[in-house]
């Protein structure tokens, strides 16, 4: 039996898709991103609970054009947890992988087309 393919590091979102997507990711970044920690290929992120359906949300329509990236939302009354898994291969550019998830003054730093996947 052979092994599955990785999914290629590409986001399938066209241009007209990708940048209300991004404004999306950002305002939830900016409004309610309490903490974020990146560990290897994970970035661990903490939102205030009431943005959960919104990240649910947004969580879904990722998962649908970035399958190579591995989405994590749990929550309680205290807060809404994302936890986004990259490729292992891809460890030591994972802040470049998830750079729209990042607050701004670290995403400013990034480099590309604004997409975290860099089409």
């Amino acid at each position: 039996m052979l092994a599955a393919e990785p999914a290629p590091i590409a986001c399938t979102l066209g241009p007209s898709e990708m940048g209300p997507r991004l404004v999306r990711i950002r305002q939830l970044t900016q409004a309610f991103l309490r903490s974020h920690e990146l560990r290897g290929s994970t970035l661990h992120l903490v939102y205030d609970p009431g943005v959960q359906d919104e990240l649910a949300q947004v969580v879904e329509l990722e998962r649908s054009c970035c399958t190579f990236l591995e989405f994590r939302l749990t929550s309680n009354a205290d807060a809404v947890r994302l936890d986004i898994t990259g490729p292992e291969q891809n460890a030591a550019s994972a802040r470049w992988l998830f750079s729209q998830f990042l607050p701004a003054a670290e995403a400013e730093s990034r480099s590309g087309s604004g997409c975290g996947c860099k089409r």
